[in-house]
């Protein structure tokens, strides 16, 4: 008879996700990440108001410099309308980059969100259709145009997703915001501007089109925020040895 060797089960073999990092220190171990950094997913934040201030201003002087009817002055004044929109209108990034004058003509809004296919139709605020027809209107778009592109002259093609959150990062950093923030700040900046106004989670959640307020609550940092200030009220053992 033969020794016995050790068990004769096959060793489990651990199915790897696609794309999914290994522990960054060990690259031999099986241990997988569920992120792909080392700090993990981080939360974007919205804007507070004193900031966005801040970033419109710098915007506003950028596009003053520049030389008039310039690409320079193009990208500034639309860098300057798409923050608007989106902390006024508060549709995605990707449908707002996709805005024609079809859209608000008349100051009748209509869009129908890339993500859900659900659709948003209302009037717009006299203000804010002021800014988009005389921006559309200024730069001769017609009205199945898209009016945040690269350049007036370029072809028909909407700015991408990626050039949007370059720009709006970058302008952050110029003003000072060390937060993190990009261009999906803009919608939660809408979103949490509208909950401190009304503090009605659920007139917020019918807004923005969501299916169950906890998942707005979330949206606009509300748990982040009550989580901040708990943290900030701890200070144990201290007073013992004063």
């Amino acid at each position: 008879m033969s020794k016995y060797s050790g068990s004769t089960k096959a060793a489990k073999t651990k199915i790897v996700p696609k794309g999914m990092p290994k522990k960054m220190d060990n690259p031999n171990d099986d241990y997988q990440r569920k992120t792909s950094t080392k700090l993990g997913k981080q939360t974007m934040w919205y804007f507070t108001k004193p900031d966005f201030e801040k970033m419109q201003r710098a915007c506003l002087v950028h596009q003053q410099k520049a030389v008039k009817g310039s690409n320079t002055e193009y990208r500034w004044e639309r860098n300057y309308v798409m923050m608007m929109t989106g902390a006024n209108i508060g549709c995605r990034t990707s449908t707002i980059l996709e805005l024609t004058p079809r859209n608000y003509a008349g100051g009748k809004f209509y869009v129908k969100e890339h993500k859900t296919g659900k659709t948003q139709n209302y009037e717009l605020k006299d203000n804010m259709y002021k800014l988009l027809n005389d921006f559309s209107t200024k730069w001769k778009f017609s009205r199945d145009e898209f009016i945040f592109r690269k350049s007036p002259t370029s072809g028909n093609r909407p700015l991408s997703r990626v050039a949007a959150w370059y720009f709006i990062t970058k302008l952050a950093d110029e003003v000072g915001i060390q937060y993190n923030v990009g261009a999906y700040s803009l919608r939660k900046s809408f979103a949490r501007w509208l909950y401190d106004d009304c503090h009605d989670i659920f007139k917020v959640m019918r807004v923005l089109q969501h299916s169950d307020p906890i998942i707005t609550a979330r949206y606009i940092c509300l748990e982040e925020d009550e989580v901040t200030k708990i943290r900030q009220g701890i200070e144990y053992g201290f007073d013992s040895f004063k």
